[in-house]
């Protein structure tokens, strides 16, 4: 069961799994829930809203795993083979992200300090 909270015009703005003051109950097949899932993708199906959501679910794993590690919750060594080196592909990928967002503001700093080209331009 879901539970819809709505604006004073009867617009779902909210969704969520747990009861409140403010919510009332509603059915997953209800229109309305379309509606709100809908409001940035016309063509919204529960199928495709799971796959672009995993996009960023992927990120958060990441992220949680990177948290537990740090914590020593868990030990990285003890994941699977195939899972560390998921995880450690994707690290080095998003540091390169991170590395290349804080070129591009270094570069818009001080564009002069550069000794690269822009053919020499790694990513």
């Amino acid at each position: 069961m879901l539970y819809a909270s709505r604006n004073t015009e009867g617009k779902i703005i909210g969704i969520s799994d747990t009861p409140s003051s403010s919510a009332e109950a509603i059915d997953n097949n209800h229109p309305d829930v379309k509606a709100f899932f809908s409001v940035h993708n016309k063509d919204f199906t529960p199928d495709s809203y799971l796959d672009e959501s995993d996009l960023a679910i992927a990120r958060i794993l990441d992220d949680l795993v990177d948290l537990l590690v740090k914590k020593n919750i868990i030990m990285f060594t003890e994941l699977p083979d195939q899972a560390q080196k998921k995880l450690l592909s994707r690290r080095v990928v998003r540091s390169l992200l991170q590395d290349n967002k804080q070129s591009v503001s270094d570069d818009k700093e001080d564009k002069e300090s550069s000794i690269l080209s822009d053919e020499d331009r790694l990513l």
